[in-house]
């Protein structure tokens, strides 16, 4: 069956010089996630046969593709790790700071926003669970603080929530709180933008966090992260935006916009090196296609033209 599919490719224009090798590949990573999700990219736009592919297109050339995609995704979640454990211990300390001396504040809707009723009932009952089920474990940090204390600080449950969850209970919390995250995460901005004279609001954040989850999302399902798009576009923050020439009424629901809008999340060296590592999958496919353009590539992620040109951000 997997020569039948490699006879169809080749019918289609595309080049296979080794039929073993290429078998081995289609069947050990699945024919629908090569051809379907990556070798389209390699199909030509106005041919009368709408699966013929661009005249010279090797079978590695997919692969390459591919491989590129997953290692940009890694290098994504790798970095959105670090974002997620910044925002876990701010929003933690600053949770606790608003709500002393409460037992299982975050269990109290009196601590939410008014506005945010429905995501503070989902978010209550997700805490609940967690506390119910971690528990019955006599090695779980959450049992031990149970027949403790008969409580739980945030700081202790708040590293068994994923970043949706986390993100649910930012958004849900008072305007005030909010802006107290914004402003500690300011250390960040200027760490990685010197130009920084704006103010970093709440509402620029939580659109960011939003962009960030998805992508997230993306990468940690092994969805394809090429040709992936945001659901809304992230707010217009200009001491970020103008050093990349992008404008308020410019698209940014791609990939670029997460990757710098991460430079408000992470050390000026945590970005260095996603920075960095991305710069090293965007020269290292570049080498590797013949059929089409770095270039086509860097658009599906909304980068700019010869991105992986720029030069290296320095690492301490």
């Amino acid at each position: 069956m997997i020569e039948d599919q490699i006879k169809i490719l080749e019918s289609r224009g595309m080049i296979i010089p080794d039929h073993a090798k290429c078998g081995q590949y289609l069947l050990t990573n699945n024919y629908y996630n090569i051809i379907n999700g990556y070798s389209t990219y390699f199909q030509m736009d106005n041919s009368t046969n709408e699966d013929e592919y661009i005249e010279g297109t090797y079978f590695d050339e997919v692969c390459h593709l591919y491989a590129f995609d997953n290692e940009v995704k890694q290098t994504m979640f790798k970095a959105i790790l670090n974002v997620e454990h910044h925002l876990k211990s701010i929003f933690a300390y600053r949770f606790a700071e608003a709500n002393p001396d409460k037992r299982y504040s975050y269990l109290d809707i009196n601590c939410y926003s008014d506005s945010e009723t429905l995501n503070v009932g989902y978010i209550i009952s997700r805490l609940s669970r967690i506390i119910n089920q971690q528990k019955k474990y006599s090695d779980s940090s959450i049992n031990h603080y149970v027949r403790h204390y008969n409580d739980v600080p945030i700081w202790v449950i708040i590293d068994y929530l994923d970043f949706g969850e986390l993100s649910t209970m930012i958004k849900c919390v008072p305007e005030s709180l909010q802006n107290k995250i914004a402003k500690d995460l300011v250390s960040f901005i200027k760490d990685n933008l010197p130009e920084f004279n704006d103010s970093f609001t709440a509402s620029i954040m939580i659109s960011f966090i939003n962009n960030i989850r998805e992508t997230r999302n993306i990468c940690a399902h092994n969805n394809r992260l090429l040709d992936f798009k945001c659901r809304a576009d992230s707010m217009y923050f200009p001491s970020l935006h103008e050093k990349y020439g992008i404008s308020s009424d410019s698209f940014r629901k791609r990939t670029f916009s997460t990757f710098i809008s991460m430079q408000c999340f992470l050390s000026h060296t945590e970005f260095a090196v996603l920075n960095n590592t991305l710069r090293k999958r965007f020269k290292h496919l570049s080498n590797q296609l013949n059929s089409i353009e770095i270039n086509d590539v860097s658009c599906l992620l909304g980068f700019p033209d010869n991105w992986q040109k720029q030069v290296t951000i320095p690492q301490p």
